[in-house]
């Protein structure tokens, strides 16, 4: 006998943009966007440095207020301390990681999670980024601690906050298997949602989403375009699926094209309005390589939420 389907719940949808109290709460400002570093820092493939720099001077420029690196991600923290040092502005939120470390590639991970490489990864991250303290400190991967040394590892996070290193702790990358009780204890605030929830995969809201909503934590939901599945990268990875890429989500980015052909729009126009129309999502991670990357994604958030009908398509595409 064949097992039913399970149904997964649609997410709900922004009428209109407001600011993102949950994270306004724990003093992390009200803004939706955050300017993910992976794709200048040379995560995903080498950058020009000179375009990486004018990409997030563009970005200073325009606004944005929020922004997310890791010591994985390449030069990211560099550049962003090179920012940072010249910044005449409201003070941006920051976000860095630990755990993940440099590696060759941001398709291949190098995880350290002992007490001393966290603490030290920190320390150097401060010291690139000319900060005295981060505003939030993920741990990256999470789903890639040993169960029997998740304990120690919540307890040196909650150690360097106490030591003023960060003011606050997220779990980057989901919540993962094995998580729940450290995020109902309250030692987390911010959960990062990354390939869980986007135009093409709803599967964060059947466990996720509940899970971290119930224990009172904010989420930002990253890479909107699925890694760029939904963006440049969508003909490559349809002729050649990578391993990370589950394929599901590429039938599903198929039917998504014709969707957002249909309607006018490009394939990353529409992925980029889904995710920050979900209002589970307190604030959407956005990427970008170059200048016109970074001006196509500020575009398409100052277009506003899809329209009731349209989200619901995506919805139904996505399943």
């Amino acid at each position: 006998m064949e097992l039913p389907l399970q149904v997964i719940p649609h997410p709900s949808r922004h009428a209109a943009f407001t600011p993102a109290d949950a994270l306004e709460r724990l003093g992390l400002r009200a803004d939706r966007l955050a300017f993910g570093l992976a794709g200048i820092g040379g995560a995903w493939g080498e950058v020009d440095q000179g375009v990486a720099r004018e990409t997030l001077r563009q970005a200073i420029e325009a606004g944005v207020g929020v922004f997310d690196v890791a010591p994985a991600y390449g030069t990211a923290e560099k550049l962003l301390g090179e920012a940072l040092a010249g910044w005449r502005g409201p003070r941006p939120v920051v976000s860095t990681k630990v755990g993940r470390m440099p590696g060759l590639s941001g398709h291949v991970g190098v995880f350290d999670y002992s007490s001393a490489t966290m603490r030290d990864s920190l320390q150097r991250s401060l010291d690139t980024l000319g900060l005295p303290t981060v505003d939030l400190l993920f741990l990256h991967e999470p789903e890639m601690v040993p169960v029997e040394q998740r304990a120690r590892v919540v307890e040196v996070l909650r150690q360097m906050q106490a030591d003023g290193l960060t003011r606050r702790l997220g779990l980057g990358g989901g919540d993962g298997p094995g998580w729940s009780r450290f995020i109902e204890s309250g030692c987390f605030d911010v959960v990062m949602l990354f390939r869980r929830l986007d135009a093409c995969i709803l599967d964060g809201m059947t466990a996720d989403v509940p899970r971290v909503k119930a224990a009172g934590l904010a989420i930002y939901g990253a890479s909107p375009l699925h890694m760029g599945l939904l963006g440049s990268r969508h003909e490559e990875f349809i002729r050649e699926r990578p391993e990370w890429v589950w394929a599901q989500p590429i039938q599903r980015a198929i039917r998504l094209r014709a969707l957002a052909e249909r309607h006018g729009l490009s394939l990353s126009t529409l992925a980029h309005r889904f995710m920050f129309s979900v209002a589970e999502i307190d604030r959407t991670v956005i990427g970008a390589r170059s200048p016109a990357e970074l001006t196509a994604a500020l575009a398409d958030f100052s277009a506003g939420p899809l329209p009731a009908a349209l989200f619901e398509e995506v919805c139904a595409t996505s399943r």
